[in-house]
């Protein structure tokens, strides 16, 4: 299989990040469909899991904690959704893998869900630059669905964050001028 190069967009400056989320939506809402539909787990587990009342008291509590303590983030979440033309719901359910997997009540099911070994992370470090990326190996998914952003606010401030298709950017490894950041766990 002949590998692809990983995409680069630059966008910005923008006056806040709900213009700079637009134009990213705007440029990858392709790869974030395509990432949702070929998403084993959030097609056979995830979604038929939301239906349940289980599911959907824990989703609501998951959602309700997210929007007061994380607003910000919320509001991304939101926006990816938006800006790429899918459900809500499905980029809730992707982002709070980790968090519904263990619910899932059918063990044969699980058995093809994310690990804790599903990702790794390198982390390079000598006299003259360091060097931390993360990769989600295991995520099949993933594969030809990840870009490259450079942003850039008018303010100045500007980023350049390696993200997955459909999950919030502050999920990314980045770069600001101070040093390799990891905005979320």
């Amino acid at each position: 299989m002949e590998g692809k190069m990983l995409e680069m967009f630059e966008v910005g400056p923008c006056e806040d990040g709900f213009r700079l989320d637009f134009l990213i939506g705007q440029r990858f809402c392709n790869q974030i469909r395509s990432r949702l539909a070929g998403d084993f787990i959030l097609r056979n587990q995830l979604l038929p899991f939301a239906q349940t009342p289980q599911a959907q008291q824990l989703i609501e509590a998951l959602s309700e904690t997210n929007r007061k303590k994380f607003p910000r983030y919320w509001d991304e979440l939101l926006r990816t959704a938006e800006r790429s033309g899918v459900p809500v719901l499905d980029i809730i359910l992707v982002n709070f893998r980790k968090e519904l997997l263990p619910f899932i009540p059918n063990a044969e099911m699980n058995s093809f869900a994310d690990t804790a070994d599903d990702c790794s992370d390198v982390l390079i470090v000598s006299d003259l630059m360091t060097i931390a990326a993360h990769n989600e190996d295991a995520i099949f998914c993933l594969i030809g669905n990840t870009y490259l952003i450079k942003g850039k606010l008018s303010n100045g401030l500007s980023f350049i964050a390696y993200t997955y298709a459909e999950e919030l950017l502050t999920c990314a490894f980045g770069f600001i001028r101070q040093g390799p950041i990891k905005f979320l766990s």
